[in-house]
């Protein structure tokens, strides 16, 4: 999945029109380190498949198919996966402070989608955390937050 992701930022970069990439590419990343986060453990539950989705359709305000669709691209590339490092510089570059801390609460909303928080879920949340610079207290704060959230359902 990152060597096309990889391919999309390269065509990102040749692009002018930056809102373009902001409604539609950065929907991708997201997409990506969410899905990520829910085949880590080897194991996508159901209950993490429909947050991945809830996530993606109320943050990019997208219909239920749209979401459903690139929830479902995201997971048919997964396994070309290679490096979070390029993923994670765009995130640097493209999201403000909000987004970045709003990704990883939602990283953190699909590792606890089926009540369970697996090691290998929380390193990776840990490392995109780290690896975007977001402060530890943040991150601390959007897995309390993403808490939260479950329990209001």
């Amino acid at each position: 999945m990152l060597r096309q992701i990889r391919k999309l930022f390269e065509q990102i970069g040749e692009s002018e029109d930056i809102e373009k990439r902001d409604a539609s590419d950065l929907r991708v990343i997201s997409a990506a380190l969410l899905a990520e986060v829910a085949t880590v453990d080897h194991n996508l539950d159901e209950r993490e498949r429909e947050t991945l989705a809830a996530v993606l359709q109320q943050h990019y305000r997208l219909e239920a198919a749209e979401a459903s669709e690139l929830v479902e691209e995201a997971l048919s590339h997964r396994e070309d996966a290679t490096s979070l490092y390029e993923f994670t510089q765009t995130v640097n570059r493209e999201f403000d402070d909000q987004n970045k801390y709003l990704l990883v609460r939602q990283m953190w909303q699909v590792a606890l989608a089926d009540g369970t928080i697996e090691p290998f879920e929380e390193h990776l949340i840990r490392r995109v955390a780290d690896l975007i610079y977001l402060p530890h207290g943040l991150f601390t704060r959007a897995r309390a937050e993403a808490r939260e959230m479950g329990k209001l359902k």
